[in-house]
C-alpha cells in the first residue's frame, strides 16, 4: 500500500535513536527557575495528571524555555512534560535577537517561558472546533503558569502573541504558532529551585540530532494548518500583544500568593455530577474570587467575554453575600435535567450540574475579518478566567469542569442571554460523582453531537 506514492511502511518507520544518546547537562539557575514553574503550573502532582484541563486530554501545545547558562549564553530549550525531558535546541545570537524583537529580556537567574499552540493535536479529534479548544486549553495553561510563578514568589511580565519569537518555534516544528511568553524572575531561595530538579532530564540535543532539528509534520497536520491560514503571509491569525507587567499589588513579594500551592495539586476536572445542590456560598466564593483575581491580573480585559451564572436553585436573599459587579445572575430552580443535557450536546454526565457559568460574547466579535484578533482575545480571556474558577473551586471542594461542547442557541434561550450573543465556553459546577465516565473521551465527536 502506498500513500501519495510513498510506501506505507516507509511513512510509518521511525528512528528512535537518531545519532546516539544526547549528553546530559547540568541546569543553571535560570533553567531551574523555569522548570520549577512548569512543575507546579503544568504538571501538578505527578506525570500522569496535568495541572490544567484539556479537551479530550489532547494538550495541543508545546513549551519552550529561554534562559542563560553559567557562561551567560542564552539558549532555547524544548520541554516535554510527559517524559520530564528538557532539551537544548539552540544557543547563540539568534536567540538574543528574537528576545530583543519581542521586547523581552531574560531576568537574572530567571527565564522566559514560551507557549506555542499546535492546533492539529486537538483538531484531529474535534475538527474545526478543535481550534477553539486549542486556544482555550492554552489559555488555561498560560494563567496557571502566571499563578504558579506568583505562588513561588517570582515576578512576571507577560506577553500575548509577541512578535519575533515565531522563527525560534517554527525552526524546530512547523504548523505551530506562538501563543504567549512569560518573563519570570528568579525564584527566592527556599522556594524549590535550590535543589537539582532530579525528576527532570536535561540534555543537549544539538550534538546528536540531525543537522536540521525541524519536526516534519504529518501531511494531515499540514492540511489542517493550511485550513487555518487567514492572511497573506501564510501564518494563522492572531494579534501581537504589548508587554503586560503585573500590577504592583500582584507582584509585591512578602504577601500571600494569589493561589496557594495546594490548589494546583488538588485541582481536577469532575467526570460528572450527582443529584443535589451545593452551598450558594461555595459558588459565590469561587466565581467572585476568580473574577477579582482575573481583573487584577488582566486589568485591560474589558467586558469580553461576558459572564452569566445560571444557578439551579431558589434564590435566598437573606444573608446572601453581594455578587460581584459585571456578573449576570439567572436563578432557574425550575430548570430540569433534560434541557441541560440537550444544551450540553447529550453529555449526560453534566445533567445534574448545580450551577453553570456561561462565558459569551457578541457574535460580531467572534467573526472578525481583521485577522481574527477579537476571537483570539475572547478565547484567551475565557480560558484564563475558567482556570481561575477551577483553582478556586478546588479550594472549596466544589466539583467543576470546563465544557466546550454545547448548543449555544439553547443556552442563549435557557439563560436569557442578550440577543446576538454566542456562548464560547461553559464551566459547570456541582456535587462530584467520580464514578461517571467522561463521554467525550469515549467517542471522537461526542461533544459536537455528531456521534452518540
Amino acid at each position: 500500500m502506498e500513500v501519495r506514492a510513498i510506501p506505507l511502511w516507509t511513512r510509518m518507520a521511525v528512528d528512535s535513536a537518531a545519532a546516539g544518546r544526547s549528553p546530559a547537562l547540568t541546569p543553571a539557575a535560570g533553567l531551574r527557575t523555569g522548570l520549577a514553574v512548569l512543575d507546579l503550573g503544568m504538571i501538578g502532582t505527578d506525570g500522569s495528571r496535568r495541572a490544567v484541563p484539556s479537551a479530550g486530554a489532547t494538550y495541543p501545545y508545546e513549551c519552550y524555555i529561554l534562559t542563560q547558562d553559567e557562561a551567560c549564553a542564552t539558549g532555547l530549550y524544548q520541554v516535554d512534560p510527559g517524559r520530564r525531558l528538557c532539551q537544548l535546541l539552540s544557543r547563540g545570537p539568534q536567540v538574543d535577537e528574537a528576545l530583543c524583537h519581542a521586547a523581552l529580556a531574560v531576568p537574572e537567574g530567571g527565564a522566559v517561558i514560551v507557549l506555542a499552540t499546535r492546533p492539529w493535536l486537538s483538531m484531529r479529534k474535534y475538527g474545526d472546533r478543535g481550534y477553539l479548544y486549542t486556544q482555550l486549553d492554552t489559555a488555561h495553561l498560560h494563567m496557571n503558569l502566571v499563578l504558579a510563578a506568583d505562588s513561588l514568589g517570582a515576578s512576571v511580565v507577560l506577553r500575548r502573541r509577541p512578535p519575533g519569537l515565531e522563527p525560534l518555534v517554527t525552526e524546530h516544528g512547523e504548523c505551530a504558532e506562538v501563543h504567549s511568553a512569560l518573563a519570570v524572575t528568579a525564584v527566592p531561595a527556599g522556594k524549590g529551585t535550590d535543589a537539582e530538579p532530579s525528576c527532570w532530564t536535561v540534555r543537549d540535543a544539538r550534538a546528536t540530532r540531525r543537522p536540521s532539528l525541524r519536526r516534519q509534520p504529518h501531511w494531515l497536520e499540514r492540511l489542517c494548518w493550511e485550513s487555518l491560514v487567514t492572511d497573506s503571509e501564510g501564518v494563522a491569525a492572531g494579534p501581537p500583544g504589548a508587554a503586560v507587567c503585573l500590577p504592583p499589588t500582584v507582584r509585591r513579594r512578602g504577601r500571600a500568593p494569589l493561589v496557594p500551592r495546594a490548589a494546583f495539586h488538588s485541582r481536577r476536572s469532575a467526570t460528572g455530577f450527582a443529584p443535589g445542590t451545593v452551598p450558594v456560598r461555595a459558588v459565590h466564593g469561587t466565581v467572585g474570587r476568580a473574577l477579582s483575581v482575573f481583573r487584577d491580573l488582566l486589568p485591560g480585559a474589558g467586558t469580553l467575554p461576558h459572564a452569566t451564572l445560571v444557578v439551579r436553585q431558589e434564590q435566598r436573599d437573606r444573608g446572601e453575600p453581594a455578587w460581584p459587579a459585571g456578573l449576570d445572575l439567572r436563578w432557574l430552580p425550575e430548570l430540569s435535567n433534560e434541557p441541560v443535557t440537550e444544551a450540553f450536546m447529550a453529555q449526560r454526565h453534566l445533567a445534574d450540574a448545580s450551577a453553570v457559568l456561561l462565558l459569551h460574547a457578541p457574535t460580531a466579535s467572534l467573526i472578525d475579518e481583521a485577522g481574527g484578533s477579537q476571537l483570539w482575545t475572547v478565547l484567551y480571556h475565557a480560558g484564563a478566567l475558567a482556570q481561575l474558577v477551577c483553582l478556586e473551586a478546588a479550594r472549596r471542594d466544589l466539583a467543576v469542569t470546563g465544557v466546550g461542547g454545547f448548543d449555544s442557541e439553547r443556552w442563549r434561550r435557557l439563560a436569557d442571554l442578550p440577543t446576538g450573543h454566542d456562548v464560547v465556553y461553559a464551566v459547570a459546577m456541582g456535587v462530584d460523582t467520580p464514578d461517571a465516565p467522561k463521554l467525550d473521551r469515549l467517542a471522537v465527536a461526542y461533544a459536537q453531537n455528531e456521534r452518540s
